[in-house]
C-alpha cells in the first residue's frame, strides 16, 4: 500500500532564506497537503515511497464560467487544473509560469519575486483588508478535519430506534383512523353527555391524536427524505448525486409556505419522484388534522350553525335508514277512559275537596286550552295559505290538522277517507260535509322514552341529538259528518217542535236524564237524513241507532248539543247550529246544520315521532305515505276500523268546554258564531263544495276536538282492542305491550355524515399508505447515515469543502437559476468528507476536457525560505511531483475524454481515478469502510 504520510512535516524548522528558493504566492484554493495561504517556510524531505495520487479537492478555475453567468477570463494552463486559480498578485503574469520557474530555479530572479511578494503583503495591510485575507489560515481540512463521529449508524442506535418507533406510531394510528372512517362505528352510550366519556372528551382526544399523527408523519417522512438524499450523495459510481433544490424539499413538508417564497426549488425538483412525494406529503400534512376532525362554522346570513364534518372525529350521525325492531310500551287503561283521563289531569283541587267535579273541571279546562289553541293555529295556517294563493278544494292539499302534546310536541294529523263533496251532496240533495282526521297514537311518545327500548334521548347528546321512531300501531280517527237541513226537515228531532211538548228551560233540560224532559227525548221519527247518518232505529233496547233529539232550534250563529242519551254503546255526539246573514250579502238564515262526531281506530296508519333537543313532532302516516309500517301489516286479522264508544263521554266534556252548547240559553258564543260562518254554500252552478279559501265546518270541528284523541290515547293499548281480563278497562299497575317499529336515531359515530365529508377519506388513506412505505424503507435499510439535508450537517460539510466556480456570485444573495440543479456528491479524502459537483456539471462550463482526477499539486515553495537544505528538498519534491502528474495525464487523459463524451450518470470529478477498491476495502478506518460500502449502492429514488 502506498505511503500515506504527508509530504510536509510541520515540525521541520524553518529553513533560512536563500536566493535559490523561489517564493510562492498563496493560492486561493484548498490544499490537502499544505496551507493555502500560510507563509511559514517548511522544509520537506523526499517521500519514502512514490506518493499515491489520491483524489483531492478539484481545483476548478475561479474564473471559469458559472451557471448562467457572464464568462470571465480564464487563465490557461497546460498541466494542472488545480493551478487554475488566480494569484493574489495585483499585476504581472500568471501563477503557472512563476511556479514552474520556481521549481526549476529559472525564469526570473529571486529578488524580483520577493519584491512582488512584499508588494502583495503591503497591499494586504491597507485600511480595509483584502478579500484574500479570508483564506489566509493554516487549517488543513484533510489532515485536521477527519470526522470524529461516525456518519453511518447501526439500526440499534437510539436515533434509529426512535425513528422506527415514530414511523410505527404514525402507521398504526393512521391505520386506526382510516379503519374508523371506513367502518363508521356508532358509539351509542359510550359517548354521551350523561356518561363518563363526554362528546367534548371525544373531540379533544381525536384532535390530539390527529395532531400527533400529523407530526409523526412529518417527522418520519422528513427523515426518510434525508436518508434517500444522503445515501444518494454517497453513490458516486451509480448515482446522480443531489441538487440544492432536492436538499430543500424537506422544507415543503415542514413549511409549506416555502413553495411560494422559494418557488424555484419546486420548479426544478417538483417533477421528480421524490419531488412528487414531497409535494404530496406537504398537502397531506396540511390537511390531515382537518380531515380527522370537524370544524364548526357559523353561517351569518341564515343564523344557522353549519359543520364541516370529518370521517374520524365522532359526530352526531343518523343511522342512514330506519332499523326495524320490536319495541315495548306501557299500558294501564283502555282508549278514551274518561275516568282515567280525569285522574291524570293536573290540578291543585283534589278529590277530597271536590269529589264529583274536580276531575271533570280540570279536564274541561284542558280541553278548552288545547282545543282553542289548536283551532286558532289551524285558522292561522289557513290565513297564510290564502295569502300565498294556495287555497284549493282538494282535500289532499288543504292544510292538515294541528295539535300539541305536552306543550312541546307538535302534532300533524292527516286527512283520510276523503270523499267527493260535490257528488256526495248531489246524492243526498243537500250539502254534505264529511271528513276523517287521523291523529298519531300519543302513547308512542312515552314508548320512545321507555328504558327497555334503549333509544338515546336528545338530552343525552347535549340536547343536540335527534331520532325518528315509526310505530306500527293503530291511529285514532275523528269522523265528522255535517249536513244542511231546513226548519221543516229539523222538526222530527227538535223537542219543542213536537206537538204537546213542554216548554224547554235550562233548568228542566239539564235535569237527571233518567227522568224529566231529557229522559223522554227519544224518538223513532223518520228524517230525510236517516240513511246519511245511519239512524236505523232497530235497537229498541239500547237505542244506540236512534236519532238525536235537540231541545230547540238555536238562534242564528248559535249551536247546541243533544246530550239526550247516556246509554252505554252510543258512540257519537251531535251538534245543531243555525246559519245567518253575512255582511258580504250571502245568507244562510233559516238553514240549519246537524253534525255527527264520533271516533274510531284505524289500522291503515302508522305513527312517526321525531324527537329533538327542544321538543319534537308527531304525525300520522296513513294510506300511501308508509304502507309497509301500517298496523294492518303487523296484525292482518284486524279490521280496518273499530268504533270507540267510550269517547262519547269525553266528547260531552269537550263540547261543554268549547261553549258549543251555549245556544241552549242563546249564549251567542264566539266559537259557535265562527263555526256557523263556515257552513257550505251553494255555488253558482247550484252545487255544494268546500270553499277553497275557508275550512269547512267538519274540518273545523275535527281540528277543534283533536286534542281529545291525544288525551284518550295516553297509556292505552297499542292494539285495537282491550286484551285484558278486567271488566273495567283499567289496570292496577302498568304492564308492557310490544309493537313493531323502526328507528333512525342519531348517535356519535365516525365515518362522516354526508358524501362530501367522505372525500376526506382520501387524505387518511394516502397518509396511511405513505406511512407504510416509509416504515418499510427504514425496516429494509439497515442503519442510518448522517442526514446532510439538515442545515447543521449540511453547513459542517459545505464549510470544509472546496469552493466551486459553479456557485460563483451566490455568496451574498443566494443561489439562483440552474444553480439549483447542480449535482453534488459526498467524497472522501482519508477520513475527511467533503462535497464536490458532478463531472458533467463541471465540464459544461470548462472548454478543455481533460479529467479532473489528479492528486493535489505539491505545495508552492515557501516564501521566506532561508539558505539551507530545505530549499533543495522542496524543489526536488516539487519537480518529482510535476513529472509524475504529467505521466498520469498522458496515461489516463484519453479514457476520461471518452467517459465525458458518453454522458453517463453524473459522478464526482475525483471519482475517475485508478481503481482504489482494493485500498478502500482494506482501509484501516471504519469511516473509509463505511464510505466504500455506501458508494457502491444504488437507488431508484
Amino acid at each position: 500500500m502506498a505511503d500515506r504520510r504527508p509530504l510536509i512535516d510541520d515540525s521541520t524548522p524553518d529553513p533560512p532564506e536563500t536566493t535559490y528558493a523561489t517564493p510562492a504566492l498563496p493560492s486561493l484554493g484548498f490544499n490537502n497537503t499544505s496551507s493555502s495561504l500560510g507563509f511559514t517556510p517548511i522544509a520537506v524531505s523526499p517521500p519514502l515511497s512514490p506518493r499515491f495520487s489520491r483524489p483531492g479537492y478539484t481545483r476548478l478555475g475561479s474564473g471559469a464560467t458559472a451557471v448562467e453567468r457572464t464568462p470571465a477570463t480564464v487563465v490557461e494552463e497546460e498541466e494542472h487544473v488545480a493551478d487554475k486559480r488566480f494569484s493574489p498578485k495585483l499585476d504581472g503574469g500568471g501563477y503557472e509560469p512563476y511556479r514552474q520557474g520556481g521549481l526549476k530555479h529559472a525564469g526570473g530572479s529571486s529578488t524580483s519575486l520577493n519584491n512582488d511578494y512584499q508588494h502583495f503583503l503591503q497591499a494586504s495591510k491597507g485600511a480595509a483588508p483584502s478579500i484574500n485575507s479570508a483564506y489566509q489560515n493554516s487549517f488543513h481540512p484533510v489532515h485536521e478535519c477527519a470526522t470524529e463521529r461516525p456518519f453511518y449508524h447501526s439500526r440499534f442506535t437510539w436515533v434509529s430506534v426512535s425513528i422506527v418507533i415514530i414511523c410505527l406510531f404514525s402507521t398504526v394510528f393512521s391505520g386506526i383512523f382510516l379503519g374508523l372512517a371506513l367502518r363508521a362505528p356508532r358509539y351509542g352510550r359510550s359517548i354521551s353527555s350523561q356518561g363518563s366519556f363526554k362528546p367534548s372528551d371525544a373531540i379533544l382526544l381525536t384532535t390530539v391524536f390527529a395532531k400527533l399523527i400529523e407530526l409523526s408523519f412529518v417527522t418520519s417522512f422528513v427523515a426518510f427524505l434525508g436518508q434517500v438524499l444522503s445515501r444518494r450523495a454517497f453513490m458516486k459510481e451509480h448515482g446522480r448525486g443531489v441538487t440544492l433544490s432536492e436538499l430543500s424539499m424537506w422544507r415543503w413538508v415542514v413549511q409549506p409556505g416555502t413553495l411560494i417564497t422559494h418557488w424555484e426549488t419546486a420548479k426544478y425538483a417538483g417533477l421528480s419522484i421524490l419531488g412528487f412525494l414531497s409535494l404530496l406529503s406537504a398537502i397531506l400534512a396540511t390537511l390531515y388534522s382537518t380531515a380527522a376532525t370537524a370544524l364548526g362554522t357559523y353561517h351569518m346570513l341564515t343564523k344557522t350553525r353549519r359543520t364541516l364534518t370529518s370521517p374520524v372525529q365522532p359526530m352526531l350521525k343518523d343511522g342512514g335508514h330506519f332499523t326495524p325492531m320490536v319495541y315495548a310500551g306501557r299500558v294501564k287503561t283502555g282508549f278514551a277512559n274518561v275516568n282515567y283521563v280525569k285522574s291524570i289531569c293536573e290540578t291543585p283541587i283534589t278529590g277530597t275537596m271536590d269529589k264529583d267535579n274536580s276531575g271533570s273541571t280540570c279536564l274541561q279546562l284542558e280541553h278548552a286550552g288545547q282545543g282553542y289553541h289548536n283551532y286558532q293555529r289551524y285558522l292561522s295556517a289557513w290565513k297564510s295559505w290564502n295569502r300565498f294563493g294556495n287555497g284549493t278544494s282538494d282535500q289532499h292539499l288543504r292544510p292538515p290538522g294541528f295539535g300539541l302534546l305536552h306543550e312541546n310536541t307538535t302534532i300533524t294529523a292527516q286527512w283520510i277517507d276523503i270523499i267527493d263533496t260535490t257528488k256526495e251532496s248531489q246524492k243526498y240533495k243537500r250539502a254534505v260535509n264529511r271528513v276523517s282526521l287521523a291523529m298519531p297514537h300519543a302513547g308512542v311518545f312515552s314508548a320512545a322514552r321507555y328504558g327497555e327500548n334503549d333509544i338515546m334521548q336528545p338530552e343525552e347528546l347535549n340536547s343536540e341529538g335527534t331520532y325518528s321512531l315509526r310505530a306500527s300501531v293503530p291511529s285514532p280517527v275523528l269522523n265528522v259528518l255535517c249536513a244542511n237541513l231546513n226548519e221543516t226537515e229539523m222538526a222530527p228531532i227538535v223537542y219543542n217542535m213536537w206537538p204537546n211538548s213542554e216548554e224547554v228551560t235550562i233548568t228542566n233540560w239539564n235535569d237527571d236524564p233518567t227522568v224529566g224532559i231529557k229522559g223522554n227525548a227519544t224518538t223513532k221519527n223518520n228524517t230525510v237524513v236517516d240513511e246519511l247518518f245511519g239512524w236505523t232505529k232497530k235497537d229498541d233496547k239500547s237505542m244506540v241507532d236512534y236519532p238525536p233529539v235537540f231541545a230547540k232550534l238555536p238562534l242564528a250563529f248559535n249551536t247546541i248539543m243533544n246530550h239526550t242519551s247516556y246509554a252505554w254503546g252510543r258512540d257519537s255526539i251531535y251538534l245543531l247550529g243555525a246559519g245567518g246573514n253575512m255582511d258580504d250579502g250571502t245568507s244562510q238564515n233559516g238553514t240549519y246544520m246537524v253534525c255527527k262526531i264520533h271516533v274510531t281506530l284505524t289500522s291503515k296508519c302508522t305513527t312517526q315521532y321525531n324527537a329533538t333537543g327542544s321538543g319534537g313532532s308527531m304525525e300520522a302516516l296513513c294510506e300511501d305515505k308508509d304502507p309497509h309500517m301500517a298496523y294492518i301489516n303487523s296484525n292482518s286479522s284486524e279490521a280496518e276500523s273499530v268504533s270507540m264508544t267510550d269517547w262519547r263521554d269525553i266528547g260531552f266534556d269537550w263540547s261543554n268546554a268549547m261553549s258549543l252548547n251555549a245556544g241552549l240559553t242563546d249564549g251567542a258564543a264566539s266559537n259557535a258564531r265562527l263555526l256557523m260562518q263556515l257552513m257550505l254554500k251553494e255555488n253558482d252552478e247550484g252545487e255544494f263544495d268546500v270553499n277553497p279559501s275557508l275550512p269547512s265546518p267538519a274540518e273545523a270541528l275535527a281540528v277543534m276536538s283533536g286534542c281529545t284523541l291525544l288525551m284518550s290515547a295516553i297509556d292505552s293499548p297499542y292494539v285495537m282492542f282491550w286484551n285484558y281480563t278486567t271488566i273495567v278497562p283499567l289496570l292496577d299497575d302498568y304492564t308492557r305491550q310490544y309493537f313493531n317499529g323502526s328507528v333512525k336515531a342519531q348517535q356519535y359515530a365516525s365515518g362522516g355524515v354526508d358524501n362530501v365529508s367522505k372525500a376526506w377519506m382520501l387524505i387518511l388513506f394516502l397518509v396511511f399508505i405513505m406511512n407504510i412505505f416509509v416504515l418499510a424503507y427504514f425496516l429494509f435499510h439497515k442503519g442510518l447515515v448522517t442526514d446532510f439535508s439538515e442545515p447543521p450537517n449540511l453547513f459542517a460539510l459545505a464549510v470544509n469543502s472546496p469552493p466551486s466556480h459553479l456557485f460563483a456570485g451566490s455568496c451574498g444573495g443566494g443561489p439562483g437559476g440552474k444553480q439549483y440543479v447542480v449535482n453534488w456528491f459526498v467524497n472522501s479524502e482519508g477520513d475527511h468528507l467533503y462535497m464536490e459537483p458532478g463531472q458533467k456539471a463541471a465540464h459544461e462550463h470548462i472548454e478543455h476536457a481533460h479529467p479532473h482526477m489528479l492528486a493535489p499539486p505539491p505545495p508552492p515553495p515557501p516564501v521566506n525560505m532561508k539558505p539551507g537544505t530545505g530549499g533543495f528538498f522542496a524543489g526536488a519534491v516539487a519537480g518529482a511531483a510535476t513529472s509524475f502528474q504529467k505521466l498520469r495525464q498522458r496515461v489516463l487523459g484519453s479514457g476520461a475524454k471518452k467517459h465525458h463524451s458518453r454522458h453517463q450518470k453524473l459522478s464526482p470529478i475525483s471519482v475517475h481515478t485508478p481503481d482504489r477498491g482494493v485500498e478502500l476495502e482494506d482501509a484501516a478506518t471504519k469511516t473509509q469502510r463505511d464510505y466504500h460500502k455506501l458508494s457502491k449502492r444504488t437507488s431508484v429514488l
